[in-house]
């Protein structure tokens, strides 16, 4: 059993990480912001200095594959845990710095790096590597017990991606569904901690409390969750396909004999080619999940969108650059969602039709939940990316449809980005006699 001083330490280390946790991820997140920014920003001045297209065209693939390539580099220079999809013959590769310094830098540089290309990545994998990276160092610094310093890795990679969502809740539900797998008092109360610190300061960073804002919404009607429920089950199967892309889209863009760099440069041209053509298509796509929330985007609009971000998503993933998947799936179910709403405003009558964005937000929860198979956290961190918790009966019969779907079809499961980590640490011997109780396993 852990003792008073275990606990003391554990409790310090928690506050202290969170801290440091809050600032960097809200930095992340700013710089994410300023980058997505000055992207359009370089866009409006080419056409206002009236480039040609094709010299412009030619300029944004040309910086793309330059950001790309240097992004994938680093990733698989000093981490390769770093991308999703791992570099062919790079992923069981022991990374070249055992540096938690080096470790953050990559990630914060390499994620920035690889939005700036226009890659359509989330930021939650970076975060949740920066945030393990930190929760590491301060593990060593304050002596915790091997068991304490596993609890803090899982929290403190949670509480990374915390930030990038404004979601404690979410993320420590994530923990405990995806990264840990098992429910105890001692972890959960870790998670939660260093989750609210971590926010909190990363809200004073930033400067924002949510990342999406949302009109009030109507009171729904029993009924309409039957609509909710259809709306779960479509998204679930799209989440499927989503998965499934990822994974083959990975396995054919890594099977001709090109060196990984030429690879990421050849995605990062393409998507910067797009970028100048399609500005709001790509980058994490927060900007776009907005515009879908604030109904800016008409039935063939959403469509087209919805079909270039579904390829746009597993091809900026297999360019092995830092990046998740969080971002662009609560994006497809923002633009599924959106969609499913339009056509059944078309078909029935309008009393017993939710608004649009309803339908948005419930295909966020719903998409988010299905690809990473945690159903709490798709629930949880979009109520608190919106702020809009009157969602939350319809989010969860919509997430019961999708969950059923994707374990009827057997949806692959992607990674977290902590499992090196885990894996050394299951390696080490174990003192059992300070191992904590009453543990219940989920899988």
């Amino acid at each position: 059993m852990p003792t008073q001083s275990d606990t003391l330490r554990l409790t310090v280390a928690t506050l202290f990480a969170g801290v440091l946790i809050g600032v960097i991820g809200g930095l992340f997140s700013l710089t994410l912001g300023w980058i997505d920014g000055a992207r359009l920003n370089v866009i409006d001045l080419a056409h206002a200095r009236a480039l040609p297209d094709w010299l412009a065209a030619l300029g944004f693939g040309l910086t793309g594959a330059a950001l790309a390539t240097l992004a994938a580099w680093l990733a698989r220079r000093f981490a390769p845990d770093t991308p999703q999809v791992p570099a062919a013959g790079v992923d069981a590769a022991p990374p070249r710095s055992g540096s938690n310094l080096g470790a953050l830098s990559v990630n914060f540089a390499g994620g920035s790096l690889a939005v700036g290309a226009g890659l359509a990545v989330g930021p939650e994998r970076p975060a949740i590597q920066m945030g393990g990276a930190i929760g590491r160092t301060v593990s060593r610094l304050l002596g915790l017990s091997r068991q304490d310093a596993d609890l803090m890795l899982a929290s403190t990679g949670g509480a990374g991606v915390a930030t990038m969502f404004n979601s404690p809740l979410g993320c420590a539900a994530y923990v405990v569904e995806t990264v840990v797998k098992r429910v105890d008092l001692r972890l959960s109360l870790t998670a939660l901690g260093a989750g609210a610190v971590a926010v909190g300061v990363s809200r004073l960073v930033t400067g924002r409390s949510v990342n999406f804002t949302v009109d009030a919404l109507p009171v729904y009607h029993f009924g309409q969750l039957v609509l909710y429920l259809l709306l779960g089950v479509l998204v679930g199967v799209l989440a499927y396909a989503q998965s499934r892309t990822i994974k083959a889209v990975a396995a054919f863009v890594q099977r001709p004999r090109l060196p990984p760099g030429v690879r990421a440069g050849l995605i990062g041209a393409a998507a910067g080619v797009l970028a100048w053509q399609a500005p709001g298509v790509v980058g994490t796509g927060e900007a776009m999940v907005q515009s879908v929330l604030d109904g800016k985007l008409a039935l063939s609009m959403l469509a087209l969108v919805l079909l270039i971000r579904f390829l746009l998503g597993p091809l900026s993933l297999a360019a092995t650059t830092p990046g998740g998947y969080f971002t662009p799936a609560l994006l497809l179910g923002a633009l599924s969602g959106a969609l499913f709403g339009e056509i059944a405003g078309m078909l029935l009558p309008a009393d017993a039709v939710p608004p649009t964005a309803a339908f948005a937000l419930v295909g966020m929860a719903v998409a988010l939940a299905a690809i990473a198979h945690a159903p709490f956290t798709g629930i949880l961190l979009t109520l608190e990316a919106t702020g809009a918790f009157v969602m939350a009966l319809p989010m969860i019969v919509a997430v019961f449809g999708a969950i059923a779907v994707i374990r009827l079809l057997k949806s692959p499961v992607l990674s977290h980005g902590l499992e090196s980590e885990q894996a050394k640490s299951r390696a080490e011997p174990v003192d059992h006699q300070s191992m904590p109780s009453e543990t219940t396993a989920l899988e």
